[in-house]
Parts: structure tokens; C-alpha cells; sequence
């Protein structure tokens, strides 16, 4: 029964790679790292926006980062579309928009992720040892020493200090 399941499970890895190499929408990043397919000064200043029926949206910063990118439209999309079997992008249009700081957040579930709080757990202290009664002989000891801190931490020490049964 083992071995037939880890069969099965070693023929559905190839498989799922044919399944998202045919189908690049699939995949987490279909057009690639945009900062490593236009530059990383071109990408301070335009981000893909959305990816629909092989229609790549890009936003720019101003006009003349758009007319920038119109002139290279076909190189860029040569680039993304690169050696696979189906085109991923056949049409490019570029809008002059606001340009966020950050990427846009590939998780759309995000919000309700950040919700989430960790469970507060206690902090385990360490168990005292217990304490035990002074035996006649240590009492007496500890009365024989000059010093009443030293007389003091003794007295301490050797009540957590266990009996010898």
C-alpha cells in the first residue's frame, strides 16, 4: 500500500510542473521579478499592475517614464514571454498613476493574516526547593559565628540544602 501511494506521489510532481509551465497564470509571479526584467531604475518608477487575457497593465510614475516604457513594449514583452510555449502577455498598456512605496502584497489575505495573535503562554518559574528545619548541630554552628549576615546567609543556605536519608 506504501509503495504504491509514494508511485503516485512521485508521478504527480512532473505532472503539476507540465501543468503550471503550460498554464504561467498559475504560477505565483507569471511575468517574472520586475525589477531583473526592466532594471532596477525603471522599476523605482512603474510597477505591473494587473495581469488579465494576456493584457499586462503597468503603472508609471509620470509621462515620461510611460513614453519611456511605450518605446520598449514589444522588447518587454519578448522578455516575459521568453521560451514558453503559451504567450503570457500579448498586449502591454502603460497608465500614468501614483506609484506606492512597497510592492504590492502578493497575499490578498493579508489583513486577516495580521488579525491573527499569538497565543500568550504563562512563564513556567522554576520550583523552589523546599525547606527543611535546622538540625541541632548546625543551629549550634551557625550560633558560634561572629558575623550576623554571614549567620543569616547560612542559615539560608543550609535549610535548602537537603538531608542525607
Amino acid at each position: 500500500m506504501k509503495k504504491r501511494a509514494s508511485e503516485q506521489a512521485m508521478q504527480v510532481g512532473p505532472m503539476l510542473k507540465e501543468f503550471l509551465a503550460s498554464r504561467p497564470a498559475f504560477s505565483a509571479n507569471p511575468i517574472g521579478d520586475w525589477p531583473d526584467l526592466v532594471g532596477e531604475q525603471v522599476a523605482r518608477y512603474t510597477r505591473p499592475k494587473s495581469l488579465k487575457k494576456k493584457v499586462l497593465v503597468i503603472a508609471a510614475h509620470d509621462s515620461v517614464w510611460k513614453h519611456h516604457l511605450e518605446q520598449y513594449k514589444e522588447v518587454l514583452a519578448e522578455k516575459i514571454n521568453g521560451k514558453r510555449a503559451e504567450k503570457v502577455v500579448e498586449e502591454i498598456v502603460i497608465r500614468v498613476c501614483e506609484i506606492p512605496e512597497s510592492a504590492p502584497v502578493p497575499n490578498p489575505a493579508h489583513k486577516s493574516l495580521e488579525k491573527i495573535k499569538a497565543k500568550k503562554t504563562a512563564v513556567r518559574r522554576k520550583a523552589k526547593t523546599p525547606v527543611r528545619k535546622l538540625t541541632p548541630e548546625e543551629q549550634k554552628l551557625l550560633k558560634e559565628l561572629p558575623d550576623p549576615d554571614l549567620r543569616e546567609l547560612g542559615t539560608r543556605l543550609l535549610k535548602r540544602i537537603p538531608l542525607d536519608d
